[in-house]
């Protein structure tokens, strides 16, 4: 499907667009002004133009995705809807609309699914209007869908961010308002995971909440956050009157709020998977530790390219969580579709990500029950900017962390290939060392 993204360079944008075209999708971005250099086709349009947004939803466009951020005017954002969805009437074709779980206000210990009565609070207050707007097109013939993302995280971006920042500013563990507080929460890759479904599959006229975990408590997340900035510590409240002075009392007032909510219905009846770390574990091992650097060989790195030595940092740490918590979907997510191989430490020889894929299923499963292993990156050569072969040093330990003298280390080594602006296995191989 050719597929008209609107927010493609967002946090959530960004992942979205990878994961279509991971799906096979073509992206068609919309932008304000043509950036010769993005890497994929563009058309020029500005949300509060109705006009030019019009002219970009062209014939050979089978989908529209709108996650922009609304502009503050319920007005402009109407327009825009209008605008967007009149050339797919009739059609069939599809249209997609990022809402949020802020409109359901708070829920408490109550889980609120797509059912439950919207309740919105101030910042998000006309979203609600818009979301009916965009489900009426379905009667005109549009395959529309709306999605509420719950609280996103993953790749160091998100509103975890903040807890983070608020640790490292203030030297312990930080949260907004109440720890009674709960968040639903979603990872940025699993949430793209629901927007490609629902590009795919969903029905005109369908609601569906982006929701991995339904009700995080927020204390938990700000201990990670703690972790994650190095530093130790009872979590401590950032007084909400202090917050809305910061961040404004809209956001700091959604910060504070207590929900639960559902996103049971997705996994159902579009088969959405969420496979990737929980909130908490994100936080405190994978997406927000800050990334030490110091003592990795770094070669072939071209100017601006720190950026990509501490993503691929990240990225082992994902690859040894999966591992060490046997997740295999998760696992199964780090390497790329297009035909990869890897050498197991075994010497097995593997091809294909369906062959990768069957074999993971098979051993990781309780592979983990009596010892672990942890990974570290210690060189890196960029063959291209796009291209890295990473040497890992893979040391054994046990379930607490105690290194394990009589057990090979491992020495992967890993060809990653940046696809869609994320780093994938290409290539791998592990070889097992013995001491003396």
């Amino acid at each position: 499907m050719k597929v008209l993204l609107i927010g493609a360079s967002g946090y959530i944008g960004s992942a979205v667009s990878a994961h279509l075209a991971d799906a096979g999708h073509q992206v068609v971005a919309l932008v304000r002004t043509d950036r010769p250099d993005a890497g994929h086709e563009q058309r020029v349009g500005d949300l509060t133009d109705p006009a030019s947004l019009t002219r970009a939803v062209t014939s050979d466009i089978d989908a529209v995705v709108n996650l922009a951020p609304p502009t503050g005017d319920a007005a402009v954002d109407a327009a825009a809807i209008t605008a967007l969805t009149d050339p797919l009437r009739g059609t069939g074709r599809a249209f997609v609309y990022a809402s949020g779980v802020w409109v359901l206000g708070a829920t408490g210990s109550a889980a609120a699914d797509e059912s439950t009565p919207v309740n919105p609070l101030p910042i998000v207050g006309y979203r609600p209007a818009i979301e009916r707007q965009v489900l009426d097109t379905a009667d005109a013939g549009v395959r529309a869908t709306v999605i509420r993302p719950g609280i996103v995280h993953g790749n160091g971006g998100g509103i975890p961010a903040i807890l983070v920042g608020l640790a490292r500013k203030h030297g312990t563990p930080m949260y907004v308002g109440q720890e009674a507080v709960h968040w639903p929460m979603v990872h940025v890759d699993d949430l793209a995971d629901l927007f490609v479904a629902t590009v795919e599959k969903a029905p005109a006229g369908s609601l569906w909440h982006g929701v991995s975990e339904s009700a995080v408590p927020v204390r938990d997340l700000a201990v990670a956050a703690g972790a994650a900035a190095g530093v130790d510590g009872e979590p401590q409240p950032w007084p909400l009157e202090d917050a809305r002075a910061q961040l404004g009392a809209p956001f700091a007032d959604a910060l504070v709020l207590d929900q639960t909510v559902s996103g049971d219905a997705a996994r159902e009846n579009l088969g959405w998977l969420p496979r990737r770390a929980g909130a908490v574990a994100d936080v405190r091992e994978v997406s927000y530790p800050q990334v030490d650097t110091d003592g990795i060989e770094v070669f072939g790195a071209a100017d601006g390219q720190q950026t990509d030595v501490e993503a691929i940092v990240r990225f082992v740490a994902g690859v040894q969580y999966a591992q060490q918590n046997e997740l295999v979907d998760a696992f199964m997510s780090n390497f790329r579709k297009q035909h990869p191989v890897w050498t197991t430490a075994h010497g097995k020889r593997l091809s294909g990500w369906d062959e990768i894929d069957g074999f993971t299923r098979q051993v990781l499963p309780g592979a983990m029950k009596q010892s672990t292993a942890t990974y570290e990156v210690v060189r890196i050569l960029f063959v291209r900017p796009d291209v890295a072969a990473v040497n890992v040093l893979q040391r054994p330990v046990t379930l607490d962390g105690q290194p394990i003298a009589d057990r090979p280390e491992g020495r992967p080594m890993y060809v990653l290939a940046k696809d869609n602006g994320r780093w994938r296995i290409a290539a791998a191989q592990n070889t097992q060392v013995f001491s003396g």
